[in-house]
C-alpha cells in the first residue's frame, strides 16, 4: 500500500512538475516529442486509463490523474483544466485550447455561518462520448450528466445541462443550435 502510494504521488509530482511543462505541439520539431512523452507518461502511470493514440496538450491540468479516463485517438488543447470532477472522455474527441470542466462546488444553504466554512460538495462526473468536438474556451459545469455522441460545442460556450447526440450548441448558457446533418436550424423563441 505505501509503495502504491508513493508511485502514485512520484508520478503526480512529476506530471505537475516537469512533464505539462514540455512545449506545445505546435512548437517546430521538439513538439511532436513532448506530444509522445505526455503520451507515454501518462500511460505508464495508468495505461488502462489513459489509451494509445491520445495527445495532451501544453500545460494541461488533470487533478490527481485517478479521476480521468481518456479513450483512444481523444485530445486535450492546451490549458485544458478539470477541477473537481471525474471525466470519462470516448474516443476521437477533441478539445480546443482553454476548455474548463468544473465539478464539485461549495454547499451554502444555511444562513447562520459563511460559506467558506460549510465545506465543499463531492466530485460530481461527465461523460463525453465518442467523436465530440469542443470548441475553445468553453466551460463546461460537470454535474453527473452526458455530452453526446457526436455533438459539437461552439467555442465560448457555457454548457450548464446534458447535449444530446448530435446537437450542435452555443452560447451562455449553450442551447441546441441545430442537429448534424440538419439542414435547418433551431428556432428557440
Amino acid at each position: 500500500m505505501i509503495l502504491t502510494n508513493l508511485r502514485k504521488y512520484f508520478f503526480i509530482f512529476t506530471y505537475y512538475a516537469f512533464i505539462r511543462y514540455l512545449p506545445s505541439t505546435d512548437t517546430p520539431v521538439i513538439g511532436k516529442l513532448s506530444r509522445n512523452l505526455r503520451r507515454s507518461f501518462l500511460r505508464t502511470y495508468n495505461s488502462q486509463k489513459f489509451a494509445k493514440g491520445i495527445n495532451i496538450g501544453y500545460k494541461v491540468y488533470l487533478g490527481q490523474l485517478d479521476t480521468v479516463k481518456i479513450d483512444y485517438g481523444s485530445s486535450l488543447g492546451n490549458y485544458f483544466q478539470l477541477r473537481s470532477a471525474i471525466l470519462d472522455i470516448g474516443k476521437y474527441v477533441m478539445t480546443a485550447e482553454e476548455v474548463l470542466v468544473i465539478g464539485g462546488g461549495h454547499k451554502c444553504d444555511r444562513l447562520d455561518i459563511p460559506m467558506c466554512e460549510q465545506g465543499s460538495l463531492p466530485k460530481t462526473t461527465l461523460t463525453i462520448e465518442d467523436d465530440v468536438w469542443i470548441g475553445r474556451r468553453v466551460i463546461i459545469i460537470a454535474k453527473n450528466y452526458k455530452i453526446g455522441k457526436g455533438a459539437i460545442i461552439g467555442a465560448g460556450s457555457v454548457v450548464t445541462k446534458e447535449v444530446p447526440p448530435y446537437a450542435v450548441v452555443g452560447g451562455n448558457p449553450a442551447r441546441i443550435i441545430r442537429y448534424r446533418n440538419s439542414i435547418t436550424s433551431i428556432d428557440n423563441n
